[in-house]
């Protein structure tokens, strides 16, 4: 598909994959405790999860420390190879969302932030259809997506910049601009990647996501 596309090719998630936790800081914690509160809550104490986009495998690792079966999957290879060394030991399949061809094994499915990337309905359907597919009957699916309201507020074309310190010394500036049009966002990327020997490299990239309505979550 389309997004799943995108996810081989950002920057992002592919050429500086590396500097992506330093970049996403935020703590998995929250996400990681509401899953087992569900989990539990329905009796699955050893559930199999299927972490929908993995990305480098953090909230896989919470859930694997709560003692749940995990099994990545990410359509980015490199983010996936981290996530796969985060969680040694988890199944990691490179695989597109929209036709996971993935046995009907899983108690769980966690997909956090990905269906932000599918931006046309067929997409959707296909991703979640996919997921029915994988899950077992009476499966549980946690799903995470912008809201449409509040992305439309913060993207206002505003540029806003995070720089982080990488291995031997090197270090990446990220540039990201948000702009809304039609339902979507529009967002403009560059990576400056600057190395101690004062060599510099640039990367450019566009892509857009489709935040999710409340009537469209329902």
């Amino acid at each position: 598909s389309r997004s799943a596309r995108v996810s081989a090719e950002r920057p992002f998630y592919d050429l500086h994959a590396d500097a992506y936790d330093a970049l996403v800081t935020d703590s998995p914690e929250s996400w990681v405790e509401a899953v087992h509160a569900r989990l539990a809550a329905a009796g699955c104490h050893r559930a199999r999860v299927l972490d929908a986009g993995c990305g480098t495998g953090r909230h896989a690792r919470g859930l694997l420390d709560r003692g749940y079966h995990v099994e990545l999957l990410d359509a980015s290879p490199r983010l996936l190879g981290l996530a796969a060394r985060r969680c040694p030991g988890s199944p990691a399949h490179e695989a597109d969302l929209c036709g996971l061809g993935l046995a009907p094994r899983f108690d769980a499915v966690s997909c956090r932030g990905v269906l932000n990337d599918l931006v046309t309905d067929a997409e959707r359907d296909a991703a979640l259809a996919s997921f029915a597919r994988v899950l077992r009957p009476g499966g549980l699916l946690f799903l995470d997506v912008r809201e449409a309201g509040a992305s439309r507020v913060r993207a206002d074309g505003t540029q806003r910049r995070r720089t982080v310190t990488l291995g031997e010394g090197a270090t990446l500036s990220f540039v990201s601009r948000p702009r809304w049009r039609e339902g979507r966002l529009l967002v403009a990327e560059t990576y400056e990647l600057s190395t101690p020997d004062g060599r510099v490299s640039v990367h450019d990239y566009d892509f857009e996501m489709r935040p999710w309505t409340a009537d469209e979550v329902r």
